[in-house]
């Protein structure tokens, strides 16, 4: 008996690591074809926070997606600049669905946002990658996406540029000054640590006039702070600095 499921295993096809982009939280922007992986999914990671999962709250809103026939490891990230312990996180995260994939189940890890774009979701898949199993990246929809959309803004025309920039680590290091006027628009992301500061700047820099400021993009407590409106924030607005999203045209 033995003998005939292992054969049975071996006749199935190869199980698949998942990266799957859930969009910046609200589930109607989760693509048709991230839900039909999903459906099809043993296992789903998900990174959980103190709080809650935003990208598994959206998963669950979608009634094709039956969690409860799923196997649910959440699974956490920290926002730590301690390079090794951020390595350590990924390694841990992908050994526990590599266990699932040695066992012919098929993984899913839920990234919110685009899993091609600052996501640890991408880098835990490099890692199963490397270690020989097959994977596949699902696109969805990111965050300044989302947020230029409900601007009602184009992010660029013709042949202007747009640049993405990761705002905490580029003020940090003394980059962003030189990139806010470098010309086209301008994304900020990932500013967790110094919102603030990268708000006075741009003040500073006669830039905040240009400026928009998103806040859970298509979230429950969505924001939005256009120009000058930027510095009605409130310090419970701050706390919740890695969610935004800055816009400068």
């Amino acid at each position: 008996m033995a003998r005939l499921a292992k054969s049975k295993l071996a006749d199935m096809p190869a199980p698949i690591f998942y990266a799957v982009s859930t969009g910046p939280g609200d589930f109607e922007e989760l693509t048709l074809k991230a839900i039909r992986v999903l459906k099809e999914c043993d296992v789903i990671f998900y990174p959980k926070t103190s709080k809650n999962s935003i990208a598994l709250k959206a998963v669950s809103s979608v009634s094709a997606i039956e969690l409860s026939q799923k196997t649910l490891v959440a699974c956490s990230f920290s926002m730590t600049d301690d390079e090794k312990k951020r390595k350590d996180e990924y390694k841990k995260i992908s050994l526990e669905a590599e266990a699932f994939l040695k066992n012919g189940k098929s993984v899913a890890l839920l990234s919110i946002g685009d899993v091609s774009l600052y996501s640890s979701a991408a880098r835990t898949a490099k890692i199963v990658e490397n270690h020989g199993f097959k994977v596949k990246f699902i696109s969805g929809v990111n965050s300044f996406s989302a947020a230029s959309s409900l601007l009602n803004l184009s992010l660029c025309e013709k042949d202007e540029k747009l640049t993405v920039i990761p705002g905490d680590s580029f003020f940090e290091n003394g980059k962003l000054l030189s990139d806010l006027h470098n010309g086209g628009t301008k994304v900020l992301m990932k500013m967790a640590r110094h919102l603030k500061e990268i708000l006075l700047l741009l003040e500073k820099e006669n830039l905040i006039q240009n400026a928009s400021l998103v806040q859970k993009a298509g979230m429950e407590g969505e924001k939005i702070f256009v120009g000058k409106e930027i510095f009605s924030m409130s310090e419970e607005d701050f706390k919740n600095s890695y969610l935004s999203v800055i816009i400068v045209l």
